[in-house]
């Protein structure tokens, strides 16, 4: 699989994903799906709600962080079609745990009729934005050196302390 069929492959998956928000938020406001359904029951709303929140707290994080861990592990592969499987795996992984937060909160957020969980759907899809494929971050992403993945890069700061020549921009 090339670079570029892996591009297209993430980002019809992401427009996928926008477009079943999308259709969910349709659904609710031209009533095919019911608006409310839990208002006046104070034990569901409460548990929906929690159920919500805690997704959002949970895998938003957890969806951000894991890929970069994914990655270094990706690193050390030696075969090279194997590293390009394991990165489409881990994207669509990490997506999916945004659609989970995101249709939930929104289904949730229109049966509750409660602001709460429509923040956390606001959330989950801000925070989506971070796995939208580009081009050079495939690139990049998939001829990641051990070096890079490992150790952080560091900070003109850091580099001045050890001694390190450090390039200021009136020298660039």
């Amino acid at each position: 699989m090339s670079d570029q069929q892996i591009l297209r492959r993430l980002r019809i998956e992401f427009f996928l994903y926008v477009l079943l928000a999308v259709l969910l938020v349709v659904l609710y406001e031209t009533h095919v799906f019911v608006e409310g359904a839990l208002v006046g029951n104070v034990g569901a709303t409460y548990t929906a709600e929690s159920a919500g929140i805690l997704l959002t707290v949970i895998l938003t994080p957890v969806a951000l962080k894991s890929f970069h861990n994914a990655l270094v592990r990706m690193v050390y592969m030696e075969d090279d079609e194997a590293r390009r499987r394991c990165y489409v795996k881990w994207c669509e992984i990490r997506l999916a745990m945004f659609v989970a937060v995101v249709l939930l909160n929104i289904s949730v957020y229109y049966m509750t009729v409660d602001n709460m969980c429509g923040y956390c759907a606001i959330i989950g899809a801000i925070a989506s934005l971070f796995c939208w494929p580009t081009k050079d971050g495939v690139a990049t992403e998939l001829t990641m050196k051990e070096e890079e993945a490992a150790a952080p890069q560091p900070s003109p700061e850091e580099k001045e302390d050890a001694g390190e020549d450090v390039e200021t921009p009136e020298e660039a």
